[in-house]
Formats: structure tokens, sequence, C-alpha cells
């Protein structure tokens, strides 16, 4: 019955969307009646219900024998909406939600317009429209970039390269758009999605670098804006409005973020009141429901009563439809606790719109104002830390995709700046516009927006100015700060200049008040005069080079933070700041008269916080006693980013007693360590630090070529006393180029080494190693999720279970033969010619979140039978990438593991072995089952698997299998292999996308033709857009003529170098082909037929092709050509392109290197 009433709902779905599609193509311009809509919309919520329940019940006993429909494109059913933080759906959004969607799958569809009032959820919904449509692959890709109300293209462009996962390395804007372009164009075949978040006005796409006229529609986009003028001048092909949330809606919301229970009655009519003033906002939902959070019934009074009487009809430019938020958010800011979370708050509108703000940025304005009365800048960090999150909180400031920073929206950001207006505190301005008449005395911080055309205004006077934030905002130019710009403003605090030029002496006037100077992208001259500014205490110079004066320690005795990636400073005088608590740079130039040649080198790139006796030449007050955060490269690391609230150190090219013991002092609190090419060290631990390294959270050790062990306890003092030692917090760990090394760690015997924490091991040329874990070191590894051991010519096992740390042999008598990696999903295996098993004598291991497994020339690698039981076990649940090459020992073995299918698996590549069957699957599978041993399965690549016979051995009916989710299937260098599948297989490929065929020697046929003929009818190929087939000599045609009617999303078929084809769409003799007198191919655009010389038919000539746009390149000289040409180009209407020679896209040739790229 439940099954009965789905299929007649779902049939009058789509009578209904036959219907709008019908009234669409007749009249462009149609709007769709709100009832129509709430239908349609509530029918996606029932559908969904249907399938949780039906996924529930199946869970729990098979009362529908496995059975499921492959809803493929129906983007709402095959997986959980993926719900973002604070997003409740409501009738209103799910009713934009689903024309958004329905809209952009529309093959006439190009850009999609979303419009509404600020704060009503536009970026939100269309960040939740774009994660569904690329999890339910209606595209490959999406990409993301903020526009602003005053667009920066670059920025544009690296938000959107970003998201996207690529690169641009240009530096001009035209540059970049070209480049940007490119990209997109080799991306063809992929299917993208574009959002353009928060656009203004009409933005040129061609400048940013967005294909404008997509042939092939694979490039689409999404915009927000408050202005629907904006959607039609951007030529929106369709406009949706999200409206504000219904009564019952918002109240909802309310309730939510108050923390009402629904049961307390004392707060119902109070709450639905409040609600009601925040006219259906979400945002302003969520800013004064938080403020109220945990409020008595008076407070929520006393609130209604100022949320009803705010007055704000007197905000100028601003349209009485936004002043209802504008009341909620201020409401919301005078609620919020303490003048540092109000201060906080205004500060951040003096960032630019949309602005990722970085916590540090925002630490040295604490600091600087001294919000806190912090002892460190530490604590003020922490202190800050609690600030931040009550904002967030109380929804005033909004997470990002990096940790570390935070974001304004639009909406509140104009509020900020409004309020600082009102309170005489803050206001932002770009340079030249009226600042010289604007009353400014009364502020306490001001940010000017320019550029190098134009200038800043002189004779501000501001008396009583803290903050000053200066900004150019066009790359490379730079803004002239003229000399006496702040004489009238002796109070200032903090000063931040972006891509300016100045000469320090600007700053005279500041000596004693300035506190914090920012000095980022600037041209920086007279740079002794920083001593002049005694009480600085925080000097960040990013990209401003400067050479620092050896005496400015003395001078700055207050400086506690100090960051330079570009300008150089010496060690000596780093220790002359007294009160230095952080260190962000470069340590360069310093030597002494009378050392050695080492030890001068020593001398140059060291830091030392105590004295130590082999390195005479170091002052005995040099050290750093206030150290508590620091990112330190060595001299000579060049492009080091330089990362400021982290413990790190960086060296390089060195001795390691010149280098490593002198930072000495370091080394407890140390939490990121590089070290790169370091000579005559033997081990880190204890060369370098006897303590273990406790608080090191990341380790990277590459081409130090003496290195024989990373940390060596056996003779610690510690490790004796049986205390734990080392490397209790390490989360990730890269070895590489290691050639002396021969254990990773050793350790007394009565000492147990725990790797609880680590997450990530990475371990590549290192040819000494012949395993990696010892057996309890193996067992302790409860959080490792990522393991790649690659390049390790002598590596035997990966968990030795027969020696100790100090290769002492042991007996290991509880019984427990089993090594469980509970938390391992990704495990790389990669030219290992030694490797024999991951674990050593009767042991072996388990895997059960194991995602991805790559095992790539490992000859020698086998699994036992009790092994591939437990593999077979664990890996069925959550395997999602399967990759095997050349490690011939599996050639039984990966049979036998696809053999019960495994249910997640959506890629499977298997190269090199010698199989001769992919699939042998069980005599008997299960009624209802053929369509679960494989449910996932999108891309199969099977190439150089010369013993390969056939894809699919099933000894029961061959109905009972399915690869119904397949999009791309690749078979290259099969020479065995005569017939590729069945044309039972082939009927249920409805998903495939690209086919690719080649160097198959013996492939007479790609679909078994010895079956009925009734029976190859049936196959169709309806989303085949790819087909590829070259070096197959014995193959004389492609597909039954009844196959080529489905092709209508056909686009580029490429068939060379196939000597004994004769036809490309065959059919009987004497057989019937009326029914395919007339086939469209309307999206052919690129056509290849080379070196086919027994080539005399495409098809029957009875049958009229019809090709709308074909770019048509045959190489005649090299085909028959008899009575091909003629057959062929009867029906052409508009032949774009026809010359000699090839034409097959760059993707296709690399996309057998490419192998996974999307799955890693």
């Amino acid at each position: 019955e439940l099954e009965d009433k789905e299929t007649n709902l779902k049939e009058a779905q789509d009578g209904i969307n036959e219907k709008v599609e019908e009234e669409r193509q007749k009249h462009c311009a149609i709007v769709v009646e709100k009832d129509v809509e709430k239908w349609l919309a509530d029918v996606v919520k029932k559908m969904a219900d249907v399938r949780t329940l039906k996924a529930n019940l199946d869970e729990k006993k098979s009362c529908f024998n496995g059975w499921c429909p492959n809803w493929g494109c129906r983007y709402w059913m095959d997986k959980e909406l993926p719900i973002p933080r604070h997003f409740m759906p409501f009738g209103t959004t799910e009713s934009a939600c689903y024309q958004i969607i329905e809209a952009l799958k529309g093959d006439n569809t190009k850009m999609v317009g979303l419009h509404g009032l600020g704060g009503v959820g536009k970026t939100t919904l269309a960040k939740f429209v774009g994660n569904q449509l690329r999890e339910e692959k209606i595209f490959d890709e999406v990409g993301i970039a903020t526009v602003s109300q005053d667009p920066n293209i670059i920025n544009v462009q690296n938000e959107l390269v970003k998201s996207l996962g690529w690169e641009l390395t240009e530096k001009d804007e035209e540059e970049r758009a070209d480049r940007l372009r490119l990209m997109f164009s080799e991306s063809k075949g992929r299917k993208i999605l574009i959002i353009l978040d928060d656009v203004w006005k009409e933005l040129d796409l061609e400048t940013v670098g967005i294909p404008v006229g997509d042939r092939d529609n694979c490039c689409k986009i999404l915009l927000t804006t408050r202005l629907q003028q904006v959607c039609d001048r951007m030529g929106c092909d369709t406009r949706i409005k999200l409206d504000a949330l219904d009564q019952a809606e918002g109240l909802d919301l309310l309730r939510k973020h108050a923390g009402i229970d629904v049961a307390d009655k004392t707060l119902t009519d109070v709450s639905k009141r409040v609600a009601d003033e925040c006219k259906g906002l979400p945002l302003a939902i969520k800013a004064v429901g938080s403020a109220l959070r945990g409020r008595t019934a008076d407070e929520w009074n006393v609130a209604l009563d100022k949320l009803q009487n705010a007055k704000l009809d007197k905000i100028e430019g601003i349209d009485k439809d936004s002043q209802g938020v504008y009341g909620c958010l201020k409401f919301s800011y005078d609620y919020l606790n303490g003048e540092d979370s109000r201060s906080c708050f205004l500060l951040c509108s003096l960032f630019p719109e949309d602005y990722k703000i970085d916590l540090e940025d925002l630490l040295g304005y604490a600091v600087g104002l001294a919000w806190y009365q912090a002892e460190s800048i530490e604590n003020a960090r922490s202190l800050l830390r609690g600030t931040i999150k009550g904002l967030k909180d109380s929804s005033l400031l909004l997470d990002t995709d990096d940790d570390g920073f935070v974001k304004m929206h639009d909406v509140v950001r104009d509020v900020a700046l409004w309020i600082g207006k009102v309170e005489k505190k803050y206001f932002t301005s770009k340079v030249g516009i009226g600042l010289a008449e604007r009353a400014v005395e009364q502020y306490r911080g001001i940010s000017l927006v320019g550029n190098e055309k134009e200038e800043l205004p002189s004779g501000l006077v501001c008396p009583n100015l803290h903050i000053l934030r200066l900004e150019n905002t066009l790359y490379g130019n730079k803004l002239q700060v003229p000399e006496h710009f702040l004489k009238e403003m002796p109070a200032l605090k903090v000063v931040t200049i972006i891509g300016g030029v100045l000469s320090l002496k600007t700053l005279q006037i500041l000596a004693n008040n300035l506190r914090v100077l920012q000095l980022i992208r600037c041209e920086v001259t007279d740079a002794s005069f920083l001593g002049e500014l005694k009480g600085l205490q925080i000097l960040y110079l990013e990209k401003s080079p400067i050479e620092i004066p050896d005496g400015l320690g003395i001078e700055l005795s207050r400086l506690k933070l100090l960051y330079i990636d570009t300008g150089s400073i010496s060690p000596i005088t780093i220790n002359k700041f007294p009160q230095i608590e952080e260190f962000y740079g470069v340590i360069k130039g310093w030597e002494v008269e009378g050392m050695s040649s080492e030890e001068s080198h020593a001398r140059r790139t060291g830091l030392n916080s105590q004295p130590y006796r082999s390195v005479v030449c170091l002052p005995k007050d040099f050290s750093f006693p206030k150290l508590q955060r620091y990112d330190i490269n060595k001299a000579d690391s060049n492009g080091c980013t330089i990362y400021r609230g982290k413990r790190s150190l960086y060296i390089r090219n060195n001795h390691p007693k010149a280098t490593l013991v002198i930072f000495s002092a370091l080394y407890p609190e140390l939490e990121n360590l590089y070290l790169i090419r370091i000579r005559g060290c033997h081990n880190i631990v204890p060369s370098i630090d006897e303590r273990g390294l406790n608080e090191l959270t990341y380790l990277n050790v590459y081409d130090c070529e003496d290195l024989e062990c990373i940390m060596d306890a056996s003779k610690s003092p510690h490790g004796k006393s049986g205390n734990p030692v080392m490397l209790s917090r390490l989360a990730k760990l890269y070895m590489s180029e290691l050639p002396k090394l021969k254990w990773i760690w050793k350790a007394p015997a009565q000492h147990v080494i725990s790797l609880q924490s680590l997450t990530k091991l990475s371990v590549s040329e290192c040819n000494n190693l012949t395993y990696i874990f010892t057996l309890s070191q193996a067992r302790s590894l409860v959080q490792l999720k990522s393991l790649k051991v690659s390049y390790c010519e002598r590596l035997e096992c990966i968990v030795e279970a027969k020696f100790d740390h100090n290769e002492r042999e042991i007996s290991v008598g509880d019984g427990n033969t089993i090594i469980e990696l509970p938390l391992l999903r990704k495990l790389r295996l990669e030219n290992l010619p030694e490797l024999i098993s991951f674990c050593s004598e009767n042991y072996y291991s388990t895997w059960p979140a194991l995602e991805e497994l790559d095992l790539e020339s490992c000859p020698n690698l086998t699994i036992n039978s009790t092994e591939l039981e437990a593999s077979l076990q664990c890996l069925g649940e959550k395997l999602r990438i399967l990759k095997v090459r050349e490690c011939f020992h599996l050639s039984d073995t990966i049979p036998a593991l696809l053999k019960h299918g495994l249910k997640k698996l959506e890629y499977l590549r298997i190269r090199n072995l010698e199989v001769q069957v992919v699939f042998q699957l069980e005599a008997i599978i299960a009624e209802g089952q053929e369509n679960k041993l494989f449910p996932c399965l999108n891309s199969l690549k099977l190439k150089d698997l010369r013993e390969l016979q056939v894809l699919l051995y099933h000894e029961g009916p061959t109905h009972n299998f399915s690869l119904q989710s397949l999009t791309y299937l690749s078979v290259d260098g099969c020479t065995m292999l005569r017939r590729l599948f069945s044309s039972t297989l082939a009927r249920n490929l409805l998903q495939l996308e690209t086919l690719r065929i080649g160097d198959c020697s013996e492939l007479e046929q790609i679909i078994d033709e010895d079956e009925d003929e009734d029976h190859l009818q049936l196959v169709c190929f309806p989303k085949l857009t790819r087909i590829s087939v070259y070096s197959c000599p014995k193959l004389k045609h492609l597909f039954h003529i009844s196959v080529a009617p489905s092709l209508q999303k056909l686009k580029c078929l490429w068939i060379t170098a196939n000597d004994e084809l004769e036809e490309v769409f065959w059919h009987k003799d004497g057989a019937d082909v009326t029914d395919y007198n007339e086939i469209v191919m309307n999206e052919l655009w690129g056509l290849e037929l080379e070196d086919l010389p027994n080539l005399t038919n495409f098809w029957p000539a009875v049958i009229v092709p019809s090709f709308v746009e074909i770019q048509k390149e045959i190489d005649e000289s090299k085909n028959s050509g008899a009575q091909l040409m003629p057959n062929l180009l009867v029906g052409y209407i508009g032949i774009a392109n026809c010359r000699r020679g090839r034409c097959r896209p760059r993707e296709e040739e690399a996309s057998e290197e490419k192998d996974g790229s999307d799955h890693k």
C-alpha cells in the first residue's frame, strides 16, 4: 500500500512538473501559482519521509526484499540533507530551494537569481543548495565567491579558485581572468556551479574569468542579491524571491535560539509578539532570541517594549523594510555583556565588507586598547576567544571555513557602522569622500579605504582617536601617507597601514602612546625611528621589508610580540627585548670574530635560550625567559609562511651542535618542528632535548642523511624510571629521504611508547627501515586516520610483532593476534618491493573505518585467508576507494574481496594484475540483493590486465548483478578480453557518462551479441556523453543500431586505429530498421574517425541523422569512406568545423594520469 501511494504521488508530481515545463517553453516568463509551488515542495518532503521510512524498515527487516528504485537525479532522495549550522528548513525556504534546484537542472538555464531582503537567509540557502546539488552529483563541483558592494575582482577570483580547489599564480587581474577561463575550458565534461553571493550591481563575468555563453552547459551560475533589478541586469534566466518567514515559522526559530521549552506557557504570548517585531527575518530572530536566552518573563516584556519603541526613523539610506532588522540587531548589541564585547563588535565593522577577520588582528586591538587586565599576550588571547564566542553565540559574528577567523554579515556590519556613528565611536569611509568636512573630533576609531590615485586629507583633527586603519584596495599599488598626517592624532594607540608608503618619522608624534603598529605590504623608510616608539607592545611587519636596528631591543623595552616575515633581525637584537613573549619571523645576520667557519655558520643561524658548553661563542645572557609563542624560521628558509599564535620552529641546512641544541629552551613548549637537511644528527631525542618534546603535535623531518632514529629514549633517565618520555601529543609525523633511518622510536624494554594522539603518518624514501611499528606501538594507534608508506626499499612489514623497541626478541602470550586500527580511513602502500605483509608472524590487522585503500607496486605483498576474512567483514561497510596496481600476489585476493560486494565503494581501479575475472560473484545471490553489491560504484578503471577474460562471472542468472550508479568506465590493455559485458549488464548502465576502451587486441564485441536480439534492443545509454574506442583490431562494430536513439546526450565520439571496424552501429542483415529512420544527436560536437581502413558505414543508409552543433574531423585518407560521407552528412544542420586531423580534448588524453584525483 505504501509503495502504491508513493507511485501515485510520484506520477502526480511528474505530471505537474511536465505541465509547468510545457508552460515555461510556451511562455518564456510564467509565474507559477504559490499553491502549486507549495504543493510541489510538500511532495518533496513527503517523498523524503517515505524514503526514510522505507530505509528504516529495510534496515530492521527486509520487508521490501532489498528493492530500492534508482532515483538518480531526484535530488532529495539519495542522501540525507546536509543541514548547515543554525539552518532550519521552513516552508518558505523549502519552496525557494525547490525552485532553484529545478531551475538549475534545466538544460536551458544558465543563471538563476535569488533575491530578497537583507538578513532573510539568501547566503545560507545558496550554500545549502550548492551542497545538495554536489552531493547528488547534479554538479561535480561548486565554487563560491562573495562579490559585495564594491567588488574587488582579485578577491572574487581568489575565493572562487580556492573553493574549487584550483590555484592562480598570476598577479595581473586580466592575466588571472584569462587563466581562470582556461581552467574552466579544461574542465569540459565536468558540471560546475558557481555561487556569486551578495551582488549589488551588474558584474562583468568576463572580467572575473567566468565563461559566458557556455555551449556545453557545464557551468551555471546562482547569484544572490537584495535587489531584483540586479537579476534583470545580469540576465538571469530564472528569478526567485526568498520571502521572510511567516509568523509560525518565525516563532519556531525564535524559540530555538532563545531556548524556550514549548511546554513553558509563561512566555507564549510575549514570545509571539517579540517574533512579530523581527518581521520574519532569520538574522534578526536569531540575534534577538540569543540575547533573550535564559531571561525571565519580565525581561522579555521589557525587551518587547524596547523593540516596539525603537526610534530608527531617521537612519539615512535605509528603507522601511530594513529598519526592523536594524532595531533587532541594535537590541542585541545593547544586551551584550561587558564593554569589551561591545567594543569588539563595533571594531569589527572597521574591516571591509565580507572580510575574513583574523583573531590575531583583533588581539592587537585588544592589547592596544587594554580591553583586559591581562598579564600576558597569551592571557589576552584566551580572554578574546571568550569575547568572540559570546558574539558568535549572539549571532553577531559568524564562523568561516578557516579556523581563527570570523566574519560579519553585511547587514550586521551596516548596523555596527550605524551604531558607531550614533555613539561617535567608530566609522569607516573612502578616502576623499567628504572626510575633511565630517566632524571627527570625538571618534575613537577610523578606517579609511583608498588607492594610489587618492590623497589622504590633511589637517584632520582627531584628539580622541585611538585606532587608525588605512588600507589601499589595489594590489601592487601604494597609498601615500604624508609626513604630517598624524600630527593632530596624538592619542593613537593602534595604527594599521595596508599597502602604504610612509616614513617612520610620521610616527614620532605617537612616541609615548602608540602600543600596536601593524604594517602590511608597505614601503617603509627611516626604520631607525622605530626606537622612538617607547610604549610599543606589538610590532607587526608583514611583507614590509625593514632592517631592524641592532639596538632596538633596548629602546623598545615594553615590546611583547614581534612579527617580521620579510625583514631581517639578528638574535642578538631579539635577546635585548626584556619583555618579549612571542616572536614570529626569520633570524639571520650575526657573526663573531675568531670562530671557525662551522661555528660562524652556527652563529649566523642560531638562537639560544641558555648557555651551552659546546657553543662557546654564545653570550651567557642570550635567552628568551618569557617567550610563550613563536614561529621561527632559520635564515635560509625563504618562502616559508609565518603563522601567529603558534609555537613553531623551522631549521634548515645546519650542523646540529650549532643549531639544534641552542634552541633548547623552546623545546618543552614546542608544538610544530620542521627539520630539513640537518647534518651530523643521529637522533632528535635526546640530541636536541632529553625531556622528550611532550607538547609536540607536528613533526616534519626531511633529507637528514645521518639520522638513524627519530626518538631514542633508550638511555633517557626518564625512560629508566618508567615515566612517559615522548610523543604523547604527536598528531602528525612526516618523514622523507632519511637513508640511514633504522628506527622511528626506541625506548627501554620496561617503557611502553604510546602514540595515542597520532592521526597521520607519512614515511617515504627511508631505505634502511625494515618496519614502522612494534606490536605495543601499533596497539596504541587508536587515533590513526591516515597512513602512507612509499619508496622504502627494505621495508618488510608495517608492524613487527617479534621484536621490541630495541630489536630484542619478545614472546607474546596473550593469544590476541588481531591488531585493530579503529579510525584508520586512508591507507596507501606504494613502491615497497620487499613488503611481505602488513603484520609479521601470525598477526593480522583490521581497519573497520577504512575508506580509501591504495596498494601500488608491492609485488611481494600477500594477504592470508584469516586476514582476508577479517577484511571482508570490515571493508564491506566503509570502503569508498580501492586502487591496486602491480601487486602480483593479490591476483586472487582482489576478486575474493569483491565477491560479496562493497556497499560504499565509489571508485575501483585495478592495474597490472593477473586476474581472469573482476567480479566473480557468489553462485547464489539472495533475491533483492542484486542492486546492493555495488550500489555506489561510479568509476571503474581496468588497465593492463593481460589475463582478464570476463568482467563478470556468475553461476546464477546474470540479471542478479547491476552497476546502476556507474558513470565512468575505462578498459585499457586487457589483451585477452573478447566481450566487455552482457546485454543484461549493459541495460543497467543507465547512469554511464563516459566509456573508454583501448588496446584490447582480442576484443570482438562491446556488448555480447550471442544473446537474443530482443535483449540487445533493450540496451540504452541515456546519459552517455563521451565514447572513445581505439586500438581494438578485431572489433567490427560498436553498438547495435537500437542503442543509437538513446545517445541524445552524446557530445564526443572518438574511434581510432580499429583495423576491422566496418560499422559504428550495426544491425542484422534484412532486419527492419524503420523504427530508427531518424536519429537525433543534437549535442554532438566532437567526432573523430581515424585509421579505420575497413569502415564502410556509420549506420544503415536509410537513417537520417540530425546533428545541430558538430565540430567534425575525419581523416578521409585513412578511411575507405565509400559510403561513409554521403551517409553521414545527410541531415546535418550547421556544421561548425570540418577539417582533417585530431580533435581529442587534452583532458581525455590525461584522464588516466589523473586516475582518481576526484577521490583524494
